[in-house]
């Protein structure tokens, strides 16, 4: 392993992120707004959209970033919701598309603040920064080439066609407030009119829920894909075992409290579970996992590999020697007890984490299906506060195989949730696989 070079005091300090794209495009959409609205609401934009540059470009602190993002993004929910409120207070969808205007421009607000939030939160991550302290911190390009026949379904296309049948069932949801007014104030209403509202609401769901697997589906098809286990050789990178059947799981952004999985999963844009595991884990390199067999596009976040249904283990084997990190989620199935039975013979215990996306009980009918795992065990569970990610907990390993289980803790409100809690819970693991590195990097040295 070569020497890491040192830190420079360009690296120290926090990352300049580039002014959005967006940015060059406010001032003639403040005129189109000040033509069609008036110049209050232009101003105001204007000033939504200098806090966001501000925050953007500047030399602030992490937290200043995040809360930034936080109120940009907040900005934006304020303008999609202010279409609809247009909407119902002049009963029609308005002249020269006032509310349809109001929502995108909301949307690409939150969308923009939401990046912000995204550059603040890896920068505020204590992981990160005792890595660059230490010189093992290194920027490097995710693995993969681009995948085969991509260019058959242009990206600029899929965000535009998404994005439209997203409005299409904004207009949809307008439609069913218009018509709940209706019945709400006028007793002279059609019998079927709570009906009416009623299929409006399901085409709200399912045409956003459309619009945004199309959006998803664009952003897949323009991902990278490693072609073979040797295109690592030689790379940094972190190993990402789970359960084929747990990627629809984790794929799917939080949950929406009282309402479930389903429908976050369904009208929300948001990064998936496993996007956000590859952020919490970027301290260590960037992530990759082998793809399901048969699945048409890869899913987001690691890069995927795919390898044959007879001969798997072998490659498998391979990469975990490979890696600087072996990330295994617990789920019930031959495969995963292989995994992790292999990963206890041949790495040492700072090279292996265990994320647990389980409650109590199912993960006592998993110690039981594993039984003893030589030359560890896994320990008892941990409750606490129970965050919107499936993942609840992180097990590592320290000297002798001694294991540890570590619940995940919920982080301040403006930082997400999940990145959060497992920059928090992964620092013991991620301490000691710094000293394992830098004592290798040491005996390189000596010999």
């Amino acid at each position: 392993m070569s020497r890491p070079e040192p830190v420079s005091r360009e690296s120290e300090r926090s990352p300049e992120l580039p002014v959005p794209r967006w940015a060059v495009g406010v001032f003639p959409v403040s005129v189109l707004v000040a033509v069609v609205w008036g110049p209050a609401q232009a101003a105001a934009l204007c000033g939504v959209a200098a806090v966001a540059v501000l925050y953007a470009t500047s030399r602030k602190p992490a937290s200043w970033h995040l809360a930034g993002g936080t109120v940009v993004c907040a900005a934006g929910v304020l303008l999609q919701g202010s279409s609809s409120y247009l909407v119902v207070r002049s009963g029609s969808l308005g002249p020269a598309g006032q509310p349809a205007l109001l929502y995108f421009l909301g949307l690409q607000v939150f969308t923009s603040g939401r990046r912000v939030r995204r550059a603040a939160q890896l920068d505020l991550s204590a992981s990160r920064r005792h890595r660059a302290e230490h010189g093992l911190l290194k920027s490097a390009e995710p693995p993969g080439e681009p995948r085969p026949g991509r260019r058959w379904i242009p990206f600029g296309a899929t965000g535009v066609l998404g994005a439209v049948v997203c409005g299409l069932g904004s207009q949809c949801f307008c439609l069913a407030l218009l018509a709940a007014r209706d019945i709400v104030t006028t007793d002279d209403h059609p019998w079927w009119g709570p009906l009416a509202i009623a299929v409006l609401l399901v085409q709200t769901v399912v045409l956003i829920g459309m619009g945004n697997t199309i959006l998803r589906t664009g952003a897949q098809y323009y991902d990278t894909v490693i072609s073979s286990p040797d295109d690592l050789a030689g790379r940094r990178y972190v190993l990402y075992l789970r359960s084929f059947r747990d990627d629809r799981r984790l794929a799917r952004p939080h949950r929406i409290p009282l309402v479930g999985a389903w429908l976050a999963a369904a009208v929300s844009t948001g990064q998936g579970e496993e996007e956000r595991i590859a952020d919490a884990l970027s301290w260590a390199g960037p992530l990759v996992g082998v793809g399901a067999p048969g699945e048409r596009v890869p899913r987001a976040g690691a890069r995927r590999m795919y390898l044959p249904l007879d001969d798997w283990q072998t490659p498998v084997s391979a990469m975990m020697r490979g890696a600087a990190l072996v990330v295994i989620v617990l789920g019930k199935g031959a495969g995963t007890l292989w995994e992790i039975r292999e990963a206890m013979r041949i790495l040492p215990p700072e090279r292996l984490l265990l994320l647990v996306p389980m409650k109590e009980r199912a993960y006592d009918e998993f110690r039981a299906l594993a039984g003893d795992l030589a030359p560890g065990v896994l320990p008892a569970y941990r409750p606490s506060r129970a965050l919107s990610s499936r993942v609840r907990g992180v097990i590592h390993f320290g000297p002798d195989w001694a294991p540890e289980f570590t619940a995940l803790r919920r982080p301040s409100p403006l930082e997400d949730q999940l990145v959060g809690s497992l920059d928090r819970a992964m620092w013991p693991a991620m301490v000691r696989l710094t000293a394992l590195e830098r004592r290798a990097d040491g005996r390189d040295r000596a010999a």
